[in-house]
């Protein structure tokens, strides 16, 4: 495959990346310590340790896993252009992906908001594009991390625009299945492995005929890669093998759907001139930078969407704090057992989900989001006699969040939602060693919380008005998250925007104004220099309390003894409904209906018939039905007919006169007997304390069991379980702020200059050469372009010996490599490097 891509080296006296760094402001230094933090924990040294981890492959990997699809596609651009050999100057790379011609079009937005520029512009920040600002460098790491990224850099010539619409209508039905099958994948390869069937490999054959996709070979080392660099088989992960790899363009139209048409002077189609063709920028169409059609408002109804959805998502709280009530209820009557590896098994959850009324699957969210409230916990219990040792159950702060305002209850639960450990979704997935994932286990798979961050991040960044829909939903992640997108696939996407959707901070693909400050952060925490920060309950509740709708005090009470309520009812009213009728739906409107048992419920609380009546009459906007009235007069006139009461012990004697003389005693009195039969009392006082009041004032009783025979009791003695003392929690390094970087920048311009003054005018990779970092950092840029560098390192004994190497690879505590006059393998450890220089280059 033709890369075209520029072989020059820099000159003698091009600065190397470590001046370029010294070069740049406080603030753009800064700046870029804030985007890939990693690189300022601790405080470098000094610009040249700096540079030496802003060149470390990990840091490369973290910095590439935040760039969105534009900004990973300039760079793979930058990178086929031969960017890490040289300066490549931004109008090629442009001109290369379409963006050169329209830079004169009036209707184009103005250059430094257009995709190009803030592309390139945060590149730059973040250090992966280096050098003067009309051009492009790359470090060789970053080359080497391009060349296994799921990106397809574009290629001169290819079908874009006009010519890409005839050629894709051409294609027969399985090319285009085949290419949006590949299109859809994690990478944008496809393997053509030796059980290909005859069809695909005709398919295959058709798009590469069509120009729309390249057959090249996954073994061969020559093959290029999707972002036009290195082996192809780095990518499809097949090794020797064909591997189809489609065009930039192509790709774009597989995944987003045909770009509208724009003017141009020439086309790309077979009739087009040589001149006209060979470059992209000559093409019709709009640049691959341009967000697809998906992101367009839909009839400009930005402002009215926004309001919509917040109103949707409010009606979702309604059912999700309704859910939460119930599982509530039923874990508080029965809890919860854990299995003994950890977790709650399939029965519980059934059992569970049938108290409270709920589909098994609905269970999973409900109980992780109770979890990460501190609404229910796992411990000892008791419910009534009856003991429970580690369950789940709910805590004491349940009853206080259950009696707060709706909106507060609702921020709590989205904010536990927004940092739990645990992924709800991947509940009942099977794992590697065999068995399944259990509700309320270990955390299994990547960290949920960046998974929220990314998927919501990209629906906040879309228009409130953008109806993308859920076919193309992993498409709208994908082109803001791609790195990110070819590790976890679309599973994850799919299944956290259909938890956002029971939370009600997703209404359908449009992210509500509460996702958007989940998104965003605290207001108060970006002011004060720390973005990123999740916004407090207190932030979130005003927000939520706006999208939840208006409180209603009137009600339709109807004649199948259900009552509706057309809205959430006034805390007043709901308190005295929730006693007098049980919900039947919740929503935008609840159901309640009435029955005998809810009847009951409210007369035991101390509710009288006429109150029930009333409360009817005065609230309800229809005429109170006859058969409601009928069944309240029914169950007010035989309810409280029987009495029950309760008593821990109790006293009987044959002898009545004994039993009026120990009614009269002191121990009477301060065990509040009450006589129920001319030879037995009760008490509530527990038996061992009877008896002794009893013995006090004289009277010998004894104890007996429910048989009538004689046991002694005896006070029980306080033991516990001394607990040895677990390991400390881990506290999480504090991230720098603004402040402490500027201090750090400014301690590293100090130690440059202190070093200048001791040193002189020798540069980095002279007579001193490279230590610490810094020589890592030469040895793995010299195994990425094969240069030889001499490695200085010291015997057990201490003495130290300099060898020429061309290093090979950088790893696992050792640099392996070839002495280029003898040809001889070398492996030298790395703990042993004091330090690397460079070799004159006429060596």
């Amino acid at each position: 495959m033709s890369t075209s891509r520029a072989t020059s080296r820099p000159s003698a006296g091009e600065p190397g990346f470590p001046a370029w760094l010294a070069e740049q402001s406080d603030d753009a230094l800064v700046r870029m310590c804030t985007l890939r933090p990693d690189v300022a924990t601790p405080a470098p040294a000094s610009l040249e340790v700096l540079a030496s981890r802003l060149r470390l492959p990990a840091s490369t990997a973290r910095a590439m896993g935040t760039l969105s699809w534009p900004e990973l596609l300039v760079l793979a651009t930058a990178a086929a252009l031969g960017a890490d050999s040289g300066a490549v100057p931004l109008s090629a790379v442009a001109e290369r992906l379409g963006v050169g011609s329209n830079k004169s079009k009036k209707n184009r937005k103005d250059d430094d908001t257009a995709p190009f520029p803030t592309a390139v512009a945060r590149l730059r920040d973040l250090a992966l594009i280096w050098g003067e600002e009309d051009g492009a460098r790359l470090v060789p790491v970053t080359a080497s991390a391009i060349a296994a990224a799921p990106v397809v850099a574009p290629h001169p010539g290819e079908p874009a625009g006009t010519s890409l619409e005839e050629a894709w209508a051409g294609l027969s039905v399985p090319a285009s299945g085949v290419l949006e099958a590949i299109a859809r994948g994690r990478s944008p390869v496809g393997a053509l492995g030796s059980g290909a069937s005859e069809s695909v490999r005709a398919a295959a054959a058709e798009l590469a005929a069509a120009g729309l996709a390249e057959i090249t070979t996954g073994g061969d080392a020559g093959a290029s890669g999707p972002s036009g660099r290195g082996p192809a088989g780095d990518r499809a992960g097949s090794g020797p093998g064909e591997v189809v790899i489609p065009r930039a363009h192509a790709l774009d139209r597989a995944r987003h759907g045909a770009r509208p048409a724009t003017a141009s002077a020439a086309t790309a189609s077979g009739t087009a001139s040589a001149s006209a063709s060979a470059t992209i920028g000559a093409t019709s169409g709009p640049s691959l930078l341009d967000l697809p059609a998906w992101a367009d408002p839909v009839d400009g109804r930005t402002g009215k969407a926004a309001k919509n959805a917040d109103a949707s998502g409010g009606v979702a709280a309604l059912d999700l704090l309704h859910h939460c009530d119930s599982v509530l209820a039923a874990l508080s009557t029965i809890p919860l057992t854990t299995l003994k590896a950890g977790g709650v098994g399939v029965r519980e959850l059934r059992r569970v989900a049938r108290a409270a009324q709920l589909e098994e699957s609905e269970l999973p969210l409900l109980l992780e989001i109770l979890a990460a409230a501190g609404l229910i916990a796992v411990g000892d219990t008791e419910v009534g006699d009856i003991a429970y040792d580690s369950v789940w159950a709910p805590t004491e702060a349940a009853d206080i969040w259950s009696a707060r305002e709706p909106a507060r209850r609702w921020a709590e639960l989205v904010l536990a939602w927004w940092s739990m450990p645990r992924a709800p979704w991947r509940v009942g997935a099977e794992l590697e060693g065999g068995g399944t994932v259990p509700a309320l286990g270990d955390p299994v798979g990547p960290p949920p919380a960046a998974e929220r961050a990314r998927v919501l991040g990209a629906l906040a960044r879309l228009d409130p008005a953008a109806e993308p829909g859920d076919t193309l939903l992993p498409e709208v992640v994908r082109w803001f998250s791609p790195v990110w997108f070819s590790r976890a696939g679309g599973s994850p996407v799919t299944e956290t925007v259909s938890e956002a959707r029971r939370l009600g901070l997703v209404v359908v693909t449009t992210a509500t104004s509460a996702a958007r400050m989940l998104v965003d952060g605290s207001p108060a925490a970006t002011t004060a220099g720390a973005p990123g920060a999740a916004p407090t309950v207190e932030e979130l509740e005003p927000v939520l309390a706006a999208a939840l709708p208006d409180p209603v005090s009137e009600v339709i009470v109807q004649a199948d003894l259900t009552i509706l309520a057309p809205g959430p009812l006034v805390p007043e009213l709901a308190a005295e409904f929730a006693l007098l009728a049980d919900v039947e739906s919740a929503g935008a409107a609840t159901t309640y209906r009435v029955t005998e048992s809810s009847l009951r419920r409210a007369l035991d609380a101390g509710r009288t018939a006429s109150g029930v009546r009333d409360l009817l009459t005065r609230t309800s906007v229809t005429p109170v039905p006859q058969s409601l009235d009928y069944l309240v007069e029914d169950v007010a006139r035989r309810h409280g007919r029987l009495r029950v009461g309760t008593a821990l012990s109790f006293v009987r004697c044959d002898d009545p006169s004994l039993v009026a003389q120990v009614l009269g005693s002191p121990a009477a009195e301060k065990c509040a007997l009450r006589m129920v039969a001319p030879t037995v009392l009760i008490s509530q006082a527990r038996p061992l304390d009877l008896v002794e009041a009893l013995r006090e004032d004289g009277y010998a009783p004894v104890v007996e069991d429910t048989s009538g025979a004689v046991v002694a009791l005896s006070r029980p003695v306080a033991r516990v379980h001394a607990s040895s003392p677990g390991r400390a929690p881990r506290i999480p390094a504090r991230a720098p702020g603004p402040a402490d970087l500027r201090a750090a920048v400014a301690a590293m311009r100090s130690a440059d200059r202190v070093r200048a003054a001791r040193t002189g005018a020798g540069g980095p990779g002279g007579a001193g050469g490279y230590t610490g970092e810094a020589a890592i950092a030469r040895l793995h840029e010299a195994a990425s372009t094969g240069t030889a560098v001499t490695v200085s390192v010291v015997d057990a004994q201490g003495r130290s010996t300099a060898r020429l190497i061309v290093p090979a690879s950088v790893g696992g505590g050792r640099v392996e490599g070839i002495e280029p006059d003898t040809a001889e393998a070398v492996t030298l450890p790395l703990h042993r490097v004091i330090s690397v220089a460079d070799v004159d280059p006429t060596r």
